[in-house]
């Protein structure tokens, strides 16, 4: 019997081991060679469409996180909430978002990204419907309920965007397909901000600019239905996406497969480790003033709707500039100095709208180009720094829960520290967002220098330089250029600050949920 149970551990322990060894092959960091975890050249043809589709996804879930800055004041006053209440609202979508990220990832790497993209908008679409039920029976813990539940779709499918882009546009034209999608996703910011004002005037019910986020939510999800349909059946098998399972399952029909294997985080490289190392707050920074700028310019003196189409123009830049500054670092590099110079232009926006009487367009402008420099760098860089589209889901997922968790804290500190400001300024939220953003700017010189020193300046140099580097590597698994190597060290240190932020998040949203 003893040997009967031995031989049975065995047997479960090799089965782990197949199916860890499958599912992110060579965790030791001995397939480290870019050139075999490229995707294959695909036709522009299918691209456009896979790009137009993929960037459709999300349009409700943007209309709506877009609407609640112009309506903050009204939504004060209906539902009778303070600003820290407020805050929770803001904060619901990312607070399921703090956790969810990591195993939506993996299931995302091993089992494939097109059916999960559909749960995941159609949970988005009954979130939205009882956000929007929530506002006509003026109850804010249902609203912020409603979006809790939009978060569990937003959770994952921001993972399944990222793998589909590096799917179809490889490293060469990644900056330009996330540089569609922000410019996409500030162009619906702009009119879902500007027209909240003049929608709840024009109807006499603010709850419209909620219902119009439930209808574009319904439209993604029958673009989700029929770019499934084209992934599967239009796409030649050669240019599909297949996932970590299938490709296992080619090689090894006898398999026993799981649903995730949480020992995948520990094979990540380090390089992309030291970024929810090293991020602390980041993400949020930018909301001490994004949030709440059209709240500051209405205190200034401007009226409602002004302040509302003011605060949204911020967002016209972007739509410019993010397909010009994707296509730059494809072609230029310097990745990791745009990540230094995006937090100046925040600190100089803060500065100017809080602590001057300068026009608040002077402020919006560097509050722009804050915002077109801001994310876009790191989210090029991720897939730059993984490099293996079987892990991708899951360093994308890591990523958003430790935003998330940032964004629920500071979204949730703000609204404290205003209610704690006399005729609740936004004095120290501002000096707290210029703290952050001065901290991350630091950060930024530090990554150039590893990039220097580790990274074989990867993130810095030009499409041709990295092109030609890459051609010219004898040795891949020791080149700094193309090593992944994990670090338990780093990735231990990474998964607890990143614990910390979560049961952080949620503490302080449910002592002000109550």
């Amino acid at each position: 019997m003893a040997n009967n149970q031995t031989q049975v551990s065995l047997d479960n322990e090799k089965d782990d081991k197949d199916f860890v060894t499958a599912a992110i092959s060579d965790h030791d960091g001995s397939d480290t060679r870019l050139s075999d975890n490229e995707p294959q050249p695909i036709p522009w043809k299918y691209k456009w469409i896979a790009l137009a589709c993929v960037i459709s996804f999300p349009l409700g879930r943007r209309w709506a996180s877009s609407t609640l800055g112009p309506l903050k004041n009204t939504l004060r006053n209906e539902l009778d909430i303070n600003n820290a209440q407020y805050g929770v609202i803001s904060s619901a979508d990312g607070l399921v978002n703090t956790l969810l990220p990591i195993f939506g990832g993996m299931l995302l790497d091993w089992w494939g990204p097109n059916a999960v993209t559909l749960v995941c908008t159609t949970i988005m679409l009954g979130g939205n419907a009882l956000a929007a039920g929530a506002t006509h029976l003026g109850k804010w813990r249902v609203l912020a309920a409603g979006n809790l539940i939009e978060g569990l779709g937003v959770a994952v499918l921001d993972s399944a965007q990222h793998k589909f882009f590096y799917h179809w546009f490889g490293a060469r034209d990644l900056g330009f397909a996330f540089g569609i999608d922000n410019a996409v996703a500030k162009a619906v910011g702009i009119v879902a901000g500007m027209a909240a004002i003049p929608i709840r005037d024009g109807t006499g019910h603010y709850q419209w600019a909620f219902w119009i986020a439930v209808i574009f939510c319904a439209v993604s999800w029958v673009i989700n239905i029929g770019y499934v349909w084209f992934a599967n059946t239009i796409v030649p098998p050669q240019h599909r996406l297949t996932s970590a399972r299938a490709d296992a399952m080619a090689k090894n029909p006898n398999l026993k497969t799981k649903i995730v294997d949480w020992r995948i985080l520990f094979t990540i490289p380090w390089a992309y480790m030291m970024f929810p190392l090293t991020q602390t707050l980041q993400a949020g920074g930018a909301g001490g003033f994004e949030n709440s700028a059209a709240d500051i310019i209405r205190m200034k003196g401007y009226k409602e709707d002004v302040a509302g189409y003011m605060a949204t123009g911020q967002k016209i830049l972007p739509i410019v500039l993010s397909p010009l500054i994707g296509i730059g670092m494809d072609r230029y590099g310097h990745r990791f100095h745009l990540v230094a110079l995006a937090p100046i232009f925040f600190i100089i926006c803060c500065a100017l709208i809080g602590f001057t009487d300068l026009h608040p367009l002077v402020a919006l402008v560097f509050g722009s180009l804050g915002d077109s420099f801001n994310a876009l760098p790191i989210q090029i860089i991720i897939p730059l720094l993984v490099a293996d589209q079987s892990k991708l889901g899951t360093a994308f997922g890591l990523w958003r829960a430790y935003n998330n968790s940032n964004t629920t804290i500071t979204d949730v500190v703000y609204g404290v520290l205003q209610d704690g400001t006399e005729n609740m300024g936004y004095t120290k939220v501002l000096l707290f967002a210029i703290g952050i953003k001065a901290w991350g700017f630091v950060l930024g010189l530090l990554y150039i220098v590893l990039d220097f020193k580790k990274l074989g300046k990867g993130m810095t140099m030009t499409r041709h330089q990295r092109e030609a580097r890459l051609r010219a590597i004898t040795d891949p698994e020791n080149d700094p250029l193309t090593r992944r190597t994990p670090n338990k060290l780093i990735t231990t240190a990474a998964l607890a600050v990143l614990t910390a932020l979560i049961i952080v998040a949620w503490i302080l949203f449910f002592k002000y949920l109550t």
